[in-house]
């Protein structure tokens, strides 16, 4: 009975020492501490021949095991995180192209707004409402810079501009780009008919090749995001008529920006043969006016690019794929 008691006051002092240790290694040293005396102990009981001690031994053990497989399960999770952050930290080398491009590009929309209200300011006499029709139209080419084409790149380019948010999330944000964009559309073409409208004497209507583009870019956006809306937001659209729609819903976003480009392109020829008496002097307003051509043909190119390289796509994050399985049960 005292070697009992010396094993058992051994165990105590070594699993006393080892508290100041880490978590981890406490629990390791009283595994390993606790290991030999269960062993002396079931070797005393078979000499003694005492039922005791087997049951020390078989009350022990169990939480040694249980122990040991919460200490494995805790590194493993740490193995995990560590794991996972460095991916993220190792970035694709064609990722840090596509950020250099976004970058690119957005500073190229937001310089290509400030030129058209520059240009509108200082050569077009600026801003106002109904009661200067000439002036009215000014809103029609600075708000279909910033809406029919900035934010409607922008919305093609959310789900690779933005590849580590949700889809969810995307899908909310690109329709929400869309509507700010049609919204601004809408005030645009009121602003271009009022401006015609209200003229002394009146000017014809939808007579122009420009006219006839943009108004059916226009048309080509309604109708992309109407179709978009029902079948990616509103729910109970089945999956495999999604898979089906999608590429067609990618086509058709692209070719009408494409052709709001085209379209801008010819309104600002028509408005600088219209509005610039001395245009082929190239004066100032001539030149400014083709440097804004220049950009949106730049912008345009930047945002197709961008939206179409395969290896610029966005991967499936694992809550995409967790959302797309309960949206189908």
């Amino acid at each position: 009975m005292s070697s009992n008691l010396d094993v058992e006051q051994q165990a105590v002092a070594a699993s006393s020492d080892a508290k100041a240790e880490p978590a981890v290694v406490e629990v390791k040293t009283t595994i390993m501490t606790v290991a030999p005396t269960l062993a002396a102990a079931a070797t005393n009981g078979e000499n003694n021949g005492t039922a005791t001690e087997p049951k020390q031994s078989t009350t022990k053990t169990p939480a040694a095991t249980t122990t040991t497989t919460a200490i494995a399960e805790q590194v493993q999770t740490t193995n995990a995180s560590a794991a996972t952050n460095k991916d993220k930290t190792n970035m694709d080398p064609s990722l840090i192209n596509f950020k250099v491009l976004y970058v690119v590009t957005q500073l190229c929309g937001l310089t290509m707004i400030v030129l058209v209200g520059t240009w509108i300011g200082e050569h077009f006499g600026g801003l106002a409402g109904t009661d200067n029709p000439k002036q009215e139209f000014n809103w029609h080419p600075l708000f279909m810079t910033i809406g029919f084409i900035f934010l409607y790149g922008n919305s093609i380019l959310i789900y690779r501009g933005f590849r580590t948010t949700n889809k969810k999330t995307l899908k909310l944000t690109h329709a929400s780009i869309h509507m700010a964009a049609f919204i601004l559309t809408v005030i645009a073409l009121k602003t271009v008919f009022d401006s015609h409208n209200l003229a002394n004497p009146p000017i014809p209507n939808m007579y122009s090749l420009h006219s006839w583009l943009g108004l059916s870019a226009v048309l080509i956006f309604c109708l992309q995001y109407v179709a978009g809306f029902m079948a990616f937001l509103v729910p109970g659209m089945k999956e495999n008529y999604k898979i089906a729609l999608m590429p067609l819903h990618i086509y058709f976003g692209l070719f009408g920006f494409v052709l709001a480009i085209a379209s801008a392109l010819m309104g600002l020829t028509e408005k600088a043969v219209f509005a610039i008496p001395n245009y082929s002097e190239l004066p100032s307003s001539g030149v400014l006016t083709n440097i804004i051509g220049v950009l949106y043909v730049i912008f345009g190119c930047l945002v197709v690019y961008l939206a179409t390289e395969p290896s610029y796509k966005r991967k499936p994050l694992p809550e995409d794929t967790a959302l797309l399985s309960t949206s189908n049960q």
